[in-house]
């Protein structure tokens, strides 16, 4: 990662959250997302089950490899961004604890996961130059309240110093749901759909955050809309990856 200067705040930022959940916890006793067990947001137990996807992967889509190298469906249909890579498989005690920060409200999870990211970037040690996440679409983003890739990125980018915004990319128009789609009703259903603020990324290395990656349809959709406003790079990462 490219020395940069941190800011005081962004070093206090993730602390403050920390102590202020500390203090919630303390009022309010959690649950672990994964597993239930009472006191705890995200237990030990569940840690030591989650399966990291580390070793060798595909160079660009970041899917687990046997060999080094570009796998052979980037080699035959490359996305659009540079790399992408995920902490962990989308499989429980993960998948239970990113549903209930999606669909239950808790967001307190986005700090554990935002945590997570910043764990796995720091080992990437990737330049980049401004963090965004992956925007929803104003029904769902009215309906939750609140946009769990958001959550996530504003925690990561505070805990590494790097520039935030959350409007540099936008969906311009509602999307199915991609949980039911093939790979190419997935990318025939985000073609399009997002566009970026030239004035805001232009000549920049984008990190896109979300918090899952299936296909990777919707990162090359938001990296197109990026780098056709300027951008000179786009690279992903996720909380967890369908393998």
């Amino acid at each position: 990662m490219a020395a940069r200067r941190v800011s005081q705040g962004a070093v206090l930022a993730p602390i403050l959250r920390r102590w202020l959940w500390n203090g919630i916890d303390l009022i309010f006793p959690p649950s672990c997302a994964g597993c239930g067990k009472p006191r705890t947001r995200w237990c030990f137990e569940c840690e030591s089950k989650t399966i990291l996807i580390k070793g060798l992967t595909c160079e660009i889509c970041g899917l687990p490899e046997t060999r080094p190298g570009i796998c052979h469906r980037c080699t035959a249909n490359r996305p659009v961004f540079n790399q992408l890579r995920s902490w962990a498989v989308y499989a429980d005690p993960v998948r239970k604890a990113l549903l209930r920060l999606k669909y239950s409200n808790d967001v307190s999870l986005s700090e554990i996961f935002g945590t997570k990211l910043l764990e796995l970037f720091l080992k990437l040690r990737w330049n980049v130059d401004l963090v965004v996440p992956v925007p929803l679409g104003r029904v769902r983003q009215r309906q939750r309240g609140y946009n769990q890739s958001d959550l996530i990125a504003q925690i990561f980018a505070a805990s590494v110093g790097i520039e935030y915004q959350s409007e540099a990319l936008n969906r311009n128009r509602e999307t199915r749901s991609q949980v039911d789609l093939v790979f190419s009703e997935r990318d025939k259903n985000v073609r399009g759909a997002f566009t970026a603020a030239k004035n805001s990324i232009e000549q920049k290395r984008i990190l896109v955050i979300d918090d899952i990656a299936t296909t990777g349809a919707t990162l090359s959709a938001c990296a197109y809309a990026l780098l056709s406003a300027g951008a000179a790079e786009v690279s992903a990462i996720t909380v967890a990856r369908a393998i």
